[in-house]
């Protein structure tokens, strides 16, 4: 209980922190900080709010409700809120986040999405629909937008299955993950050519998840190489020259988070945490399991959510991460 209202107060000092003038040292030029009017996120589930808001990780709960498991959608916030925060900037799905402001930021991205694939729920249809809405409506990106993107786990486990299930070889396999950076950095090149700045995390590293822990050390190492292969062309194939984009590279993090996981504050890093009866977006604090030594789980002290998708502590340090990258990047 009190770290639910600890939590409301970083959240709360994160929306209302000053956002201050940087200065380059670049030939005496002073660069003005970006600061936009919007948050437009893209990708899959990872950047999700519901209409209901819940997250696909571990929900915040109200304490003292009466109401067990009533969420609060302002606790535990997801990365792209910690983002949009950052700037003052809500969601309509979770407008309280900062009190008082009208919701300007937008949830583009979609459950279930991959990079390469061509539903309209995937990250081409996503963008062709923000662009081809009225700007009236909110639709379109220009260059007071910053545009959050993560995505390509769905599409590292779908490759992976099609080679389990012997449909690929795996080269093909390698050649498919490779094929889905270079989506990516295409579809990226699209957003900042509408006049966009990007913030866009590296796919997170399949390998180390529960999904692929219970898959077997074969499938960890396939896993972990076409997650590698898939942000090795995204890397070179985008446009990273600074002013337009700025990258996070995960997997170094999240690496140095499995290997001591201590420093970063978790006790597990190789388990889901939520209950199995209460699947994503519909696990919150009070549906978790316990761990091998009997002590209940909780929203930042382990890893993960289920067994592809973050828990909300990593989401509070991938946002971070975000929100720090994006306000020192000379957009």
């Amino acid at each position: 209980m009190t770290l639910d209202k600890t939590s409301r107060r970083v959240v709360r000092g994160l929306a209302l922190a000053t956002i201050v003038t940087l200065l380059a040292s670049c030939g005496g030029t002073e660069l003005v900080s970006f600061v936009p009017t919007r948050v437009l996120s893209f990708g899959d589930e990872s950047s999700v709010m519901t209409a209901e808001s819940k997250k696909y990780t571990i929900n915040g709960v109200v304490p003292d409700s009466g109401v067990p498991g009533t969420i609060d959608c302002v606790l535990n916030p997801i990365w792209n809120q910690v983002l949009a925060t950052s700037y003052a900037i809500t969601f309509p799905q979770c407008p309280g986040s900062v009190e008082g402001v009208a919701p300007t930021g937008r949830i583009l991205a979609q459950a279930g999405a991959t990079a390469a694939g061509a539903r309209d729920i995937d990250l081409a249809g996503q963008i062709t629909r923000q662009l081809a809405t009225p700007v009236a409506d909110g639709g379109g990106i220009n260059s007071n937008d910053l545009v959050s993107l993560l995505i390509g786990v769905n599409d590292v486990v779908s490759i992976y299955e099609r080679y389990e299930r012997s449909e690929i070889t795996g080269a093909e396999a390698t050649a498919l993950a490779e094929q889905a950076g270079e989506t990516v950095a295409a579809q990226i090149s699209r957003i900042t050519d509408s006049g966009g700045r990007v913030i866009i995390a590296t796919v997170p590293d399949v390998g180390v998840t529960p999904y692929a822990r219970d898959k077997g050390l074969d499938a960890r190492a396939l896993l972990s190489a076409l997650t590698a292969r898939m942000n090795a062309r995204l890397l070179v194939t985008i446009d990273n020259d600074g002013r337009k984009t700025g990258l996070i590279e995960l997997n170094p993090y999240l690496v140095s988070v499995v290997t001591n996981p201590a420093a970063y504050a978790y006790v597990n890093v190789s388990e889901a945490a939520c209950l199995p009866a209460y699947p994503l977006p519909n696990c919150t604090a009070v549906t978790l399991k316990k761990g091998a030594d009997d002590v209940p789980a909780t929203p930042n002290t382990w890893l993960w959510a289920n067994s592809l998708q973050f828990s909300a502590g990593a989401h509070v340090q991938l946002g971070n991460l975000a929100s720090s990258r994006a306000h020192n990047q000379p957009f």
